[in-house]
């Protein structure tokens, strides 16, 4: 058993030994006992670990089509909560004699533990550090690794604490050059204050593996890149270096055009969604000038970046517009309403416009054209829209978001509100052809925002002020206003931290629009009707002539014989209601007619009194009762007149008769009157019983009356002869009976004139025969 024991440790001994000699030659500290424990500790024995093949380094930077998008993941490790610097520093420098890009910040460090995982891939733990108003941009574990291998090959690491400082190597040409088959990093920690090495055997190794195939060749070299960040007394500094080349071996970012950029001129980034727009051929300013893309890369920056030497002004893109507005986005899986601004960019970067797409605070997509901004034509330009699209996944990258339903749903909502707010605030007033600088306006931002070096807090100056014109280092004091002028006072409230319900602004375009297609759709429709309707007379008279030109055949002698006996009942209908109203109007007659024999036999009466030897004044009386004047008299009480009035209110006829009326008013006959409104005034009066009606006279009674007025002279032949045996009075007052007579025929002539207008009754002195005849007919039989 002893003997055994004693072989167990020698082969130990030497396993212990080919294991330090293996990672003395190739660093690969996974190796070293410490590690060994570990891993045995965690992982069955007998289950092989998964590798990462050194190639992957290169083919995990090709997510990065674009340069800057990678100098944005850097960016974004010291801007996240877990590291939370407040400056960054971003230069080149020549090390070596191989240009290096540098990435300077003052923020927390990394333990050794810390600095493997971000080495290593996967690890995140960035989200155990986020807050309300701060959360963290990376979430893959991926950012560092793809981002510094797509600038360069190669990458240092330079770490401080407040205890540790560390260096840590990600490098292409050390695995090439030792032909790795897993990925590889050398990693040394120094104590601090005292800047010792930690006493284990791989540090030794490690530091090796460093200073053989690094730029930096010596120990001393690395702590005096430490020394330099003692006065930050934390913070992080990576080294890219090997940069990239083009085919023609010149650098791909270009540091000489512009002493204080870095610029990249021939960027692969396209924007195909205005192709067929003036402006394709305008590469954004963003996409060439890495000052500008660090301008807008924060929605609300809130840590301060100095690039080779000049601070980046950052600005708040939807503070730097003007007109700006504010919709609202509210899908109905978000717990509260997305805001939406939209504004005109400033005029000298009128051609920069589009919607800003932030997810966390971080820029995704800039200006995306959307809306009109797709036409080929100028509506939507210099438009520019922002939103907060923290609902959405990015992709790997940072630089698009994945095409689930609701990024569909976002870009569709946002481009219907482009292009009312273009509406609203443009109309139809834009020209097409015209010059795009005509249609953007020339006016300053709405607000003039700037951001304190000392608290990194923005403050809004007065409108008098121009962000062109603010120094480069602005702090809290210089501030006008006395409200905000202290680091120590917090930022004025912003219009998203208050709750949005809808617009901020009228949208009367749309409606206006509307209106104006409801009219001209009711003009179609009144036009359609109108074209039916000419078709439909037209096709009527089609029919019609066609009808008629068949109307020879039997069928249209039937049709014709059935219409020609409709007409004829038709026409006998007329004539039967023609007899009706002939019948009616005979009755009318018939009874003015009976009215008139009953004042005449009255008259009668009267002339046989004075024929029995009556006194002449009486009959002088009688005939003067007969005159017009009597007709208006109402002194006498005997005195009661009949008057027949016409159509245009004259009185034909007056008879006057001796006979006491039952009526203080005259009886008129109203010829004007309808036969049912004479029926029902006729009506009114108490009819006469038939017991009491006297007969209706003889025929023969009409030729005596006029003997009886003559005083029963003749008044052709025997008046001569007559007249001597009556006084003067009597003869003078018997030629006016005759006048009176001769008056009473001339308007009993026109009274029938008026009652039968068609027909021809002659002459007045023909009105007793007519009067005979109507009295025989009505005569009962």
């Amino acid at each position: 058993m002893c003997f055994l024991y004693g072989l167990l440790f020698k082969l130990y001994s030497l396993f212990y030994l080919i294991s330090l000699y293996l990672s003395s030659r190739h660093c690969k500290f996974l190796f070293v006992p410490q590690y060994t424990t570990k891993m045995a500790a965690r992982y069955p024995s007998g289950i092989q670990t998964s590798r990462v093949s050194p190639a992957y380094l290169h083919g995990n930077s090709t997510s990065h089509t674009w340069a800057f998008s990678a100098v944005a993941e850097l960016i974004d490790n010291a801007y996240d909560p877990d590291v939370n610097a407040s400056e960054i520093w971003i230069d080149q420098r020549l090390i070596d004699n191989k240009v290096c890009l540098t990435f300077v910040d003052n923020g927390n460090g990394m333990t050794p533990d810390k600095l493997h995982k971000m080495l290593s891939f996967g690890y995140c733990e960035k989200d155990k550090f986020a807050s309300g108003k701060h959360q963290a941009v990376g979430q893959y574990g991926n950012g560092f690794k793809s981002g510094s291998m797509r600038l360069g090959r190669d990458a240092i690491v330079f770490t401080r604490q407040v205890n540790t400082m560390s260096v840590g190597l990600l490098s292409q040409t050390y695995l090439n050059n030792i032909n790795a088959q897993t990925v590889l990093v050398p990693i040394v920690t120094w104590n601090l204050p005292d800047k010792r090495r930690k006493p284990t055997p791989d540090m030794a190794h490690n530091l090796r593996a460093i200073c053989q195939h690094s730029i930096f060749k010596t120990e001393k070299d690395l702590l005096e890149e430490l020394d330099v960040m003692e006065k930050l007394r934390t913070g992080t500094k990576i080294m890219v270096y090997n940069l990239k080349r083009k085919e023609n071996k010149v650098l791909e970012l270009d540091f000489s055009s512009d002493p204080h950029d870095i610029r990249n001129p021939e960027t692969h980034m396209m924007d195909f969604s205005t192709i067929n727009r003036a402006t394709t051929d305008h590469i954004p300013a963003y996409m060439v000038s890495l000052r500008e893309y660090c301008s807008i890369l924060y929605l609300k920056p809130r840590m301060k970046i100095v690039l080779r030497g000049k601070k980046v002004k950052t600005k708040l893109i939807h503070k730097s517009l003007s007109q700006t507005e504010t919709d609202v986005y509210k899908p109905t899986w978000a717990p509260k309403p997305i805001p939406i601004k939209f504004g005109f960019a400033p005029r000298k970067n009128y051609k920069d416009y589009g919607v800003m797409l932030y997810h966390k605070n971080r820029l995704i997509r800039a200006y995306e054209k959307l809306g009109y901004q797709k036409q080929p034509n100028e509506l939507g330009l210099g438009v520019v829209g922002v939103v907060e699209a923290y609902f959405l996944t990015p992709t790997h990258n940072k630089q698009d978001f994945n095409k689930d339903e609701k990024y569909n749903a976002l870009i569709s909502s946002v481009s219907l509100k482009l292009n009312d707010y273009w509406n609203e605030k443009r109309g139809s007033g834009v020209v097409l052809g015209t010059q795009p600088a005509q249609v953007v306006a020339n006016v300053n931002p709405d607000w003039t925002w700037a951001q304190c070096d000392n608290c990194l807090q923005w403050r809004r100056l007065p409108i008098q002020f121009r962000s062109e014109d603010l120094p480069d280092k602005w702090y809290c004091h210089m501030n006008p206003d006395a409200q905000f002028n202290r680091c120590d006072i917090p930022e004025e409230p912003e219009d998203e931290d208050e709750s949005l319900h809808g617009p901020t602004y009228k949208k009367t375009f749309k409606k206006i629009q509307n209106e104006k297609k409801m009219r001209l759709k009711m003009m179609e429709v009144n036009q359609q009707r109108a074209r039916e309707m000419a078709l439909q007379a037209r096709e009527q008279a089609l029919r019609q002539q066609e009808a008629n030109q068949i109307k020879g055949s039997p069928q249209s002698q039937k049709v014709s014989s059935s219409q020609e006996k409709k007409s004829e009942s038709a026409q006998m209908n007329k004539m039967m209601a023609e007899l009706d109203k002939f019948k009616k109007q005979a009755e009318r007659q018939q009874r003015i007619i009976d009215q008139l024999q009953s004042r005449k036999r009255k008259v009668n009466a009267n002339i046989e009194k004075v024929a029995s030897g009556l006194d002449t004044d009486s009959l002088l009386e009688s005939v003067a009762g007969s005159s017009p004047r009597a007709v208006s008299s109402t002194s006498s009480k005997d005195n009661e007149s009949i008057c027949i009035k016409t159509e245009d209110g004259d009185v034909v006829a007056v008879i006057p008769c001796n006979e006491p009326s039952s009526s203080s008013d005259n009886d008129i006959v109203d010829l004007t009157l309808d036969d049912e409104d004479l029926e029902a005034s006729t009506s009114k009066k108490p009819k006469i019983s038939s017991t009491n009606q006297e007969p209706k006279p003889d025929i023969s009674k009409i030729k005596i009356e006029k003997d009886v007025i003559s005083c029963n002279h003749d008044i052709g032949t025997q008046t001569t002869e007559r007249s001597k045996g009556c006084t003067r009075d009597c003869g003078k007052k018997i030629e006016e009976g005759k006048k009176h007579l001769t008056e009473l025929q001339r308007k009993v002539f026109k009274l029938l004139k008026i009652i039968v207008p068609d027909e021809d009754i002659g002459t007045p002195d023909g009105v007793e025969e007519i009067v005979t005849e109507m009295i025989k007919h009505n005569q009962p039989s």
